[in-house]
């Protein structure tokens, strides 16, 4: 009776957010998905299925954690003046629908198998079911580049080749000749060795090298990698003005520490029945994109990207791991990324409001999209993702290029100022020597004759005196 009078007086507190249902998350729901790809529905009603998924439940609760923690830091700084998530009210709640607070996205594929340690689709599945990580399409910006370089790299272009990064000329794109973008910090560096152009993420310099490799190259490695489902046949597609969805773009770049191989991601290791025997093993997709040397060139300059460009803030922000990636924004900051991997892991992280707008001035990839990815990838456990350099898949050779014909540098190049030296894979060594100044007097190779050139690498030496002739007449 005391209790009853007791509770009979007391007031009834109305709980505004439901609790959340371990099973009722971003992750828990693909996989639902997943899983309704592989059994039938009437298995899955019949109970008794033993699902094994590929999330590392470790894995899964740090990116959770890390994600709300960064973008409530965000919400709390001084200048901030959007929604906040702590004051979004349960009648704004729509499910499938999106919120006008700041969100972020993570997934995370092992690359030794394709599988999805880790998957956050939002901050709060309870707000809004809608996936940010596999539904939402948002333009990409400069996480394409790698690819653009990439597809130069394949044709010929060396790292070191001279590439300009003043204003594009009247007239330079044949394709859209009055087109005139800018790099986003509105200078321009002069003449730069094309690595540069990538761990510094130039824009204008990464059109030129995207000519030089041709726009249907760099479509086709795009398409291959499955980077996006629809790349746009127009020039803007260099600077990724165009859009897709974070696993496509996480699993894309997967392609760089796996030799040139893209694994297919999934969630679903395994499925038995309720007898115990096994109805569903998976066996992960993969294919051939890029050869292993251009993908080990590429993973070099990415390296540098955390090194020393685009993203040299990782250090301080506590990434003591050997690792690679690149930064993304897009116009007017609406979008920030950053993807990046170790040996062992490839991580993508995105940024941004559901209805695209700037998040805040000068908001790149760098400084709302790095942390998060430098504190997941710093809580994955050594021992079971290990990192460390990037090994090439064929012997190394030392060689001097000439940096405007990507040729064996002559003595008349060093003369010329043009001579630098490199470390290649072999079967990237060219075997001819600069004809812009000179036949080689002496082989410059330190490991002994390497293999034969690509076969389209004087087409690419063509196409190079070609453009230094539009570019500087004669």
């Amino acid at each position: 009776p005391k209790q009853a009078a007791a509770a009979k007086n007391s007031t009834v507190r109305v709980q505004t957010r439901r609790p959340a249902v371990p099973q009722q998350n971003y992750a828990m729901e693909a996989l639902y998905r997943e899983l309704q790809g592989l059994v039938s529905q009437d298995e899955i009603d019949s109970g008794g299925l033993k699902v094994y998924t590929s999330l590392d439940q470790n894995l899964q609760r740090a990116a959770e954690s890390i994600v709300e923690e960064r973008l409530s830091q965000i919400e709390k700084q001084p200048h901030y003046d959007h929604p906040k998530k702590e004051s979004y009210g349960a009648d704004a709640r729509v499910a499938e629908q999106q919120t006008d607070y700041l969100q972020g996205a993570l997934l995370a594929i092992d690359n030794r198998s394709g599988g999805i340690r880790a998957l956050v689709g939002g901050r709060d599945y309870r707000d809004s079911k809608f996936n940010r990580a596999l539904q939402a399409n948002r333009q990409v910006g400069s996480t394409f580049k790698p690819f653009v370089y990439a597809a130069a790299f394949a044709r010929g272009m060396m790292p070191g080749a001279a590439i300009s990064d003043t204003p594009l000329l009247k007239g330079e794109i044949e394709s859209a000749p009055k087109w005139s973008p800018g790099n986003s910090d509105r200078t321009s560096r002069g003449t730069l060795p094309a690595r540069d152009g990538l761990i510094f993420s130039r824009n204008i310099m990464t059109v030129r090298v995207g000519e030089l490799a041709t726009l249907d190259r760099v479509i086709q490695l795009g398409q291959s990698s499955e980077f996006a489902h629809s790349i746009p046949n127009y020039p803007a597609s260099y600077l990724g003005a165009f859009e897709s969805d974070l696993k496509d773009v996480t699993a894309a770049y997967s392609i760089f520490p796996n030799r040139g191989v893209r694994k297919e991601p999934y969630l679903i290791e395994r499925i038995d029945d309720s007898e115990g025997k096994i109805i569903f093993q998976q066996h992960a997709a993969e294919k051939k994109v890029l050869s292993a040397a251009v993908a080990w060139l590429v993973t070099q300059s990415l390296h540098s990207v955390i090194e020393r460009g685009t993203a040299a803030s990782a250090k301080t922000l506590g990434l003591n791991r050997y690792a690679a990636g690149k930064t993304g924004t897009t116009d007017d900051y609406k979008d920030a990324w950053f993807v990046g991997f170790t040996n062992s892991l490839t991580c993508g992280v995105w940024v941004g409001f559901d209805q695209p707008k700037p998040v805040e001035e000068r908001g790149y990839g760098a400084t709302l999209a790095l942390p998060i990815w430098v504190r997941f990838i710093e809580n994955a456990a050594r021992d079971k993702y290990p990192d460390g350099s990037f090994q090439s898949s064929e012997p190394l050779v030392n060689v001097r290029l000439c940096s405007l014909s990507n040729l064996i540098a002559t003595d008349n190049c060093a003369a010329a100022g043009t001579a630098y030296a490199i470390t290649l894979p072999q079967s990237l060594v060219p075997s001819r020597s600069c004809p812009v100044h000179g036949e080689l007097e002496q082989p410059n190779s330190q490991t002994g004759p390497a293999e034969p050139p690509p076969s389209n690498q004087g087409d690419f030496g063509n196409r190079v005196m070609r453009s230094l002739r539009k570019l500087f007449g004669g």
